[in-house]
């Protein structure tokens, strides 16, 4: 049963880690069965990789985040808070909060994992987050903790789990993401390889690699005649007719791209990419494919929100509460992404909602104008209903016919 467990993971899959000492994100080994090692820098030279990678991450990084305190009434947001400081203002000496939530989810989605330092006053209480690279990190649990330990040109350094703010992507522990770029190397590997293939096509000016064969044997000395004759048959600056003699013929010894079907095949990959980071592709301008997202622009950004943005807001905001606040704080302060902007329909799409919005008296006018960013108005806080926008509290003396209604 030794095979039946190697390939099928019984007994110990390949995916789990070990119960203590290092713990893994994904395969050891960067080498994919195309034969090319395929590190982080070499996938993002894909051009569907960088496009997927670029989309999650900008959209992320780029979503308003609020910190919020917990009211009787519900919440309300607060700059009193040290989360404030931290997501509003600058996360670091060297960074804006948009540069560092985009660089922590660029870690994420290539990684799994996203990691920074955390610096604490005297009090413990986080002042500064500085982002570590997730491949240089290695987590590892020992005597029922875990401590984070990372690749320094000066050696390793080894970090508490307190001072590690940890953003984990899916995970089969709980302690460690696993890694899209480690498990989806085979894939992108492929698409590595004929990336290279049309290169190399193009820089020999289309012309495939092959051999000369003659119908004699040759001496040494016409052996290397000929080859020097020959020899600028794969040049990319060659060009015209070329004469072969003496029998001599021209036998090519690669596969024509036409019965390789290598642009079918470069467009398959593309799909394969943008399947591995739950990208559609129609999103990578792969106009090959078209949506089932919904037909207006509208429904495809609650689609992309839905199913492809929303996991990693959620991890985003349970990290903050877990690994910056205090038990005391997770109870009364929490941040959260506004996604209005993602949502946000045309003009006529909006106009609809806004009104809906005010005649049912869910929102005020000034809640509206400031979804625009429009200015507030003298009056425009109140809640209004159909009934000649009446104010909500007037409804009572309403119902008991106290005042008068004008048509």
């Amino acid at each position: 049963m030794g095979w039946f467990n190697r390939i099928f993971g019984g007994g110990g899959g390949a995916i789990t880690n070990p119960e203590t000492g290092p713990q893994v994100s994904g395969p050891t080994t960067n080498m994919t069965e195309s034969g090319l090692v395929l590190n982080d820098e070499r996938a993002m030279a894909l051009s569907a990789v960088w496009s997927c990678v670029r989309l999650i991450s900008e959209t992320v990084g780029s979503l308003p985040v609020g910190v919020y305190e917990r009211t009787p009434d519900g919440r309300e947001q607060t700059d009193k808070h040290f989360l404030y400081r931290l997501f509003k203002e600058a996360p670091n000496d060297l960074m804006d909060p948009l540069a560092f939530r985009e660089a922590m989810t660029l870690q994420l989605v290539l990684w799994g994992n996203a990691y920074a330092k955390i610096e604490r006053d005297g009090k413990g209480v986080p002042i500064s987050l500085m982002p570590l690279r997730a491949d240089r990190m290695t987590p590892t649990k020992e005597a029922g903790t875990v401590t984070y330990h990372y690749q320094k040109s000066a050696g390793e350094h080894i970090f508490a789990k307190e001072n590690i703010f940890h953003i984990k992507g899916m995970s089969v522990d709980g302690i460690v993401g696993m890694s899209p770029l480690g498990y989806s190397r085979h894939i992108m590997g492929v698409t590595a390889s004929a990336d290279m293939y049309a290169s190399k096509s193009f820089s020999t000016g289309g012309v495939p690699r092959g051999v000369l064969t003659v119908d004699r044997i040759l001496t040494a000395d016409q052996r290397e005649a000929l080859r020097r004759i020959y020899e600028g048959i794969n040049v990319r600056e060659s060009s015209g007719t070329w004469v072969l003699e003496g029998g001599t013929q021209w036998v090519p010894t690669q596969i024509p791209p036409d019965d390789m079907q290598m642009l079918q095949s470069r467009q398959f990959q593309l799909a394969e990419v943008a399947r591995i980071f739950r990208v559609p592709s129609f999103m990578i301008n792969d106009a090959e494919k078209s949506t089932t997202w919904g037909s207006g622009i509208e429904q495809q950004n609650i689609g992309f929100l839905q199913y492809t943005i929303r996991p990693y807001l959620t991890r985003w905001e349970s990290t903050v509460s877990h690994s910056l606040l205090s038990r005391t704080d997770r109870r009364n302060y929490f941040i959260a992404h506004n996604v209005e902007g993602l949502l946000r329909a045309d003009s006529a799409g909006r106009s609809a909602f806004y009104s809906q919005a005010a005649q049912n008296g869910w929102l005020t006018r000034n809640e509206i104008r400031s979804l625009e960013n429009l200015p507030p108005h003298e009056g425009g806080d109140e809640l209004t209903v159909q009934v000649n926008l009446t104010p909500v509290n007037d409804l009572p003396g309403l119902a008991d016919g106290n005042q008068t209604i004008t048509n």
